[in-house]
């Protein structure tokens, strides 16, 4: 009975910290944001405020889930400085309590926290981006150009060898490659790979499991040039991969990722953002766990070391270390120079260990 009511009362204080820095940052963040869009947005074009704020609000949730870390580290901190000032914890550690038990709340929302923010704050962002950009770029009068003027490289395996794809670009509101070039090579018995045949075609419009190709002309090593006129081919890539795959790994949903990875891995295009991006948010629980340590660190002795601000500093500048490391290893798992998993997941499970590590050495000290 005891221990449940010290779950729910840590859960109560931790829920209040949570909310109080929860308040704080998202007023912070929304009134940057505003401004940036009044910047932005309301210097080129005549737009009311109103108009500005609710462009904002879209992109709230996303911002949000980018600093739920920071909304953890501040929150627990608040709650546990309370709860030391009030000399809560010391009544507590004084009837025989662990760290770990008094613990057990603050860490139990952490994880929940991190699987909430995954799996249901990261959609609702993922689409308030969407309606933010569509909003933005018809209130700005935005015209594209339906041709993305740059070469498509795409990538197809098949039983024998692969398929290269070249095309001169890409238009969108057709869903054509333009001048493209489809080369197949196959694999000898040594692994060298040998150019088979070549068909070039004015255009290739992807369909649902084939190309439409147009004017489309077949080569070979050492025959003359054939020609095929309107001819399909068949393919593993789909729209997904092709029309997304300059999409930002920020505006697609954790429930996206999956099938997005695996359609431009079929079609050959790099996958390394996509896959940071589904590592990171898998790791968000950890993440917000790490973040929930380090507070409780920096918190749990204050009445035995003193230095209370001391403490509180070195647990923000824990936390934005750990925020420091991620993005380093994230701009290395992005190149491809470590795997996504590890530039994912070391960071935080690193700051959970050591803060783990410190709290348990100084239980009994």
């Amino acid at each position: 009975m005891l221990v449940s009511r010290l779950n729910r009362y840590m859960m109560m204080q931790t829920l209040v910290g949570l909310g109080l820095a929860l308040l704080v940052i998202s007023t912070v963040i929304i009134l940057v944001d505003f401004v940036e869009q009044s910047r932005a947005i309301g210097t080129r074009v005549d737009i009311g405020s109103l108009d500005l704020l609710g462009l904002t609000l879209l992109k709230t949730p996303s911002l949000i889930e980018t600093t739920l870390p920071f909304v953890f580290l501040f929150g627990v901190l608040t709650s546990l400085f309370r709860l030391n000032r009030s000399s809560e914890l010391i009544v507590m550690r004084a009837s025989g309590m662990s760290a770990w038990r008094i613990l057990s709340a603050p860490i139990a929302l952490a994880l929940i926290g991190g699987l909430l923010g995954a799996l249901a704050l990261n959609p609702l962002g993922s689409a308030g981006n969407a309606e933010f950009e569509h909003r933005r770029d018809a209130l700005m009068d935005v015209r594209r150009s339906p041709d993305v003027e740059e070469p498509v490289w795409l990538r197809e395996t098949n039983l024998d060898g692969f398929t290269v794809i070249a095309a001169l670009s890409l238009n969108e509101d057709s869903q054509s490659l333009m001048t493209p070039a489809f080369m197949y090579f196959s694999v000898n018995a040594e692994g060298v790979p040998q150019l088979e045949r070549r068909i070039d075609a004015a255009s290739a419009s992807l369909r649902d499991g084939f190309w439409e190709v147009t004017d489309a002309v077949e080569l070979t090593p050492n025959s003359t040039a054939l020609d095929l006129g309107l001819v399909t081919i068949p393919t593993l890539i789909n729209r997904q991969a092709l029309f997304e795959r300059a999409r930002s790994p920020d505006g697609v949903s954790v429930w996206d990722l999956p099938g997005l990875i695996d359609s431009a891995h079929e079609a050959g295009l790099a996958t390394e953002r996509y896959q940071l991006r589904l590592h990171r948010l898998l790791a968000l629980p950890l993440t917000l766990l790490a973040a929930t340590l380090i507070a409780a660190a920096a918190t749990l002795r204050l009445h035995r070391l003193g230095g209370a601000a001391a403490f509180a500093l070195a647990g923000g500048l824990a936390g934005f270390l750990m925020f420091f490391l991620q993005e380093v290893l994230g701009s290395l798992g992005a190149t491809g120079a470590l795997p996504a998993a590890t530039a994912a997941w070391a960071a935080p499970a690193l700051t959970a260990l050591l803060a783990m590590s410190y709290i348990a050495s100084t239980e009994d000290g």
